[in-house]
């Protein structure tokens, strides 16, 4: 595991040189999770939907290891492979998190040995083609070296001449890259520029150049592979059809006449998996379509210089439970189960919000066969997703203590789960309930839809923030929603445990107009002003801040509209066009107010000068805090789940899954220097019910005590009378406290931790 640090800002302080203040945060997946009482060992691996499962040692240990490219969450999971048969042979790492080119990747990405060393290498869509990367790994030191930005071939026009340029490979496809010829170096399948119906053919001419397969020299060598055609307007195949505008004298087939048709679109939505299916030594087709959840097997009664289709299997495997998987399945040919013969695992090759079965979209049908006569039988329809937490599209974690026990549990809200084509997908929120201890949380996944709260119509991408809005002792809920609205759940519960009912549809603002932010409001409560009353800011589609003031009371909020772009804060980034800021302000560790930002491109942006400075500009602090990078549309949750003083932080991502970072500190906190000229003591910290808070010198007139939580809440405020104050927090929920003397003379912050 890598440890990361996040260096806070310095603290004023009366010495010379001012103390620095370190938070440490390590990827945690000792923390348990269980759900229907089996324990989660990938738990916290992030989740996962359009998967591209490749194999490639990581750690230079002669095992190989899977590298899993997510096409709809824009993010990759790392599984180390520990050797042992079957698939639990796996564990998850973050030690590749920035190994180039890795956080780059994007649309398709696959691992194959282009130059024969033993040592995949990287194959990944770039600019209307794909670009190579080479493993240039030494032992247990992996890293990769750009070979080619963008792969070229030649073009073969049927008069002879050639044209050399990208060999076109769309982004929505996925091609086949294997060595179709036998001689030793890769080759490229993959539907043609020249219409949307036949697969084309690229030799590696590597070894008739140069004797190697280490170079990537493709020419076109058949524009109708196999004389085979899918329809125009489905997934059906033809056999044995001609190719009037083949290139003279192909390598596996007949002469025709060239037609060149500039007109007619290039091919968009298919994977190409080529795998010999029956062991008669030459290369079957796996045939994936954008709009169909079916695979298509097309079996080769030529040989490897004369390619023929000669049989379909439109429902592969008939011979067991044919795939059935929405939405354009990919097939992926490789050893998931380390018995030597290489398996097949289906996922769905789409993007964001495409219909995607996203929560059950990892298909495992198992080689009982061997591998030169493979046999695939159905083994599951949720590889590794079923144990990991995994909510569907999108994972949005706040800390929200449900059950009322003093331990901050998580409600984890999403995009959606996929339900069906006709309905789409529906929101949900689930509750991970903590049932471990202040010091070592333990989570149970109680239900994936918490309170009931799809069945009321809010549609997808539900949002919630929690505070006590009418004065009665417990938090409410707002939620946000896809279209930028608020709506207002009050607790009705009678007891500890929440209970949420709907008080108010579209909450208004102050001047009674309906409150909008665009798209997909994103709220969080906190006090930013310093006034004791609890504000909003709201993340948006477009990646600003909204900044609602509460003008009313505590038990009474009125939202009145600050700034729509409040301290200028932007999320979205590079050709990003929008930004799904998330916000997560806090309290750092001199008592300042902070705030880490989700974002679409799922990076992580801290912002600081925020205190006296709300009409200005935020100082931008991390752009890519830890160099973290999940995947598209990061949801950081900051909360002290370890007991440590110390924030610990959830991070959800589109993927639909979470990954827990937790603080490396000791629970005994040291005290933080005031900013002032009078500094205070909390003794004893930390403390179980009774403290007392000690002035180094006595108080002036007009000075108050005040506490708050790490989420900004004023919890105690206290007149300063004496020196010597009593503090009570026989009530406080165990965790961090921020204590703060304000006056004309004495300043300062301390931080208190409170333990049961």
């Amino acid at each position: 595991m890598r440890a990361h640090s996040l260096l806070l800002l310095a603290l004023a302080a009366s010495t010379p040189c001012p103390l620095v203040a370190q938070l440490d945060l390590r990827f945690d997946q000792s923390v348990p999770v269980t759900r229907n009482g089996q324990v989660l060992d990938l738990a916290w691996a992030g989740g996962l939907n359009s998967a591209q499962v490749s194999e490639v040692d990581l750690n230079g240990d002669g095992l190989k290891d899977l590298f899993i490219f997510d096409r709809s969450g824009r993010g990759f999971l790392t599984l180390l492979n520990n050797g042992t048969p079957g698939t639990g042979a796996y564990s998850v790492t973050r030690d590749y998190d920035q190994v180039h080119p890795f956080p780059t990747l994007h649309d398709w990405v696959l691992f194959r040995d282009y130059n024969c060393d033993g040592k995949d290498d990287i194959f990944t869509y770039s600019n209307a083609g794909f670009a190579v990367y080479k493993n240039t790994s030494v032992g247990g030191d992996l890293s990769f070296e750009l070979v080619d930005p963008q792969v070229k071939a030649d073009y073969v026009m049927q008069s002879g001449s050639v044209v050399n340029t990208n060999l076109l490979i769309l982004s929505v496809d996925l091609p086949g890259i294997v060595d179709v010829d036998g001689d030793g170096d890769l080759d490229i399948l993959c539907f043609g520029i020249w219409d949307a119906s036949h697969v084309g053919y690229f030799k590696n001419l590597s070894m008739e150049l140069y004797g190697t397969c280490d170079s990537l020299a493709f020419r076109e060598s058949n524009k109708c592979w196999g004389f085979f055609a899918e329809n125009a307007n489905n997934n059906s195949i033809t056999l044995n059809v001609e190719c009037p505008y083949n290139l003279p004298n192909p390598e596996m087939g007949t002469d025709g006449k060239w037609v060149e048709d500039l007109m007619k679109q290039s091919h968009a939505g298919s994977s190409v998996t080529p795998v010999d299916l029956d062991g008669n030594g030459v290369m079957d087709l796996l045939l994936g379509d954008i709009s169909y959840n079916n695979i298509v097997a097309l079996y080769n009664g030529g040989d490897v210089s004369s390619a023929l289709m000669t049989a379909v299997d439109s429902l592969f495997p008939s011979t067991n439970v044919p795939v059935d998987l929405p939405l354009y399945p990919g097939a992926f040919h490789l050893d998931i189960d380390n018995d030597g013969d290489r398996d097949l695992v289906f996922s769905p090759n789409v993007g964001p919000q495409s219909l995607g079965r996203n929560q059950h979209g990892m298909f495992l049908y198992r080689n009982t066969g061997s591998d030169a006569s493979p046999v695939f039988e159905k083994e599951s329809e949720s590889l590794f997703q079923d144990r990991m937490l995994d909510f569907g599209e999108g994972a949005f974690p706040v800390a929200f203590d449900h059950d009322g026990d003093g331990l901050m549990d998580l409600v984890v809200a999403n995009h959606g789960y996929y339900i069906d084509p006709e309905d789409g997908y529906v929101g949900r929120m689930a509750l991970l309930r903590n049932i471990g201890t202040a010091t070592s949380p333990a989570f149970e996944l109680v239900t994936d839809d918490y309170m009931g709260l799809s069945t009321l119509g809010i549609g997808t991408s539900m949002y919630p923030a929690f505070a006590d809005l009418d004065g009665d002792g417990d938090k409410d809920m707002y939620i946000g929603d896809a279209l930028g609205r608020l709506h207002f759940f009050r607790n009705v519960g009678t007891g500890p445990v929440a209970d949420f009912q709907l008080a108010q549809a579209l909450i208004p603002d102050a001047t009674g107009t309906t409150l909008d932010v665009g798209q997909f409001a994103t709220p969080q409560f906190f006090d930013v002003d310093d006034d004791g009353l609890l504000d909003l800011l709201i993340g948006e589609r477009n990646g600003n801040l909204n900044y609602y003031r509460n003008t009313g009371a505590a038990d009474a909020p009125e939202w009145t509209l600050v700034e729509d772009s409040v301290g200028r804060v932007v999320t979205a980034v590079g050709f990003e066009v929008t930004g799904s800021s998330v916000p997560q302000m806090y309290l750092n560790a001199d008592g300042q107010r902070e705030i880490l930002l989700g974002s679409e491109s799922g990076l992580l942006m801290r912002y600081g000068n925020i205190d006296g400075n709300l009409d200005g500009e935020w100082t931008l602090l991390d752009a890519a805090f830890m160099g973290l990078n999940e995947g598209m549309r990061s949801a950081p949750c900051l909360v002290d789940l370890t007991g440590d003083g110390k924030l610990d932080m959830v991070l959800g991502n589109y993927r639909g899954g979470l990954s827990f970072w937790s603080s490396e500190s000791d629970v005994h906190v040291p005290a933080i220097p005031g900013r002032g000229a009078a500094h205070f003591a909390v003794i004893p910290n930390p403390t179980r019910d009774l403290g007392e808070l000690v002035l180094n010198a006595p108080p002036a007139p007009g000075h108050m005590w005040v506490v708050r939580n790490t989420i900004g809440q004023e919890v105690r405020r206290l007149p300063v009378v004496a020196q010597r104050t009593a503090l009570d927090v026989s009530d406080l929920p165990e965790g961090s406290y921020l204590v703060t003397i304000i006056g004309p003379v004495h300043t300062g912050t301390q931080r208190l931790v409170v333990v049961r």
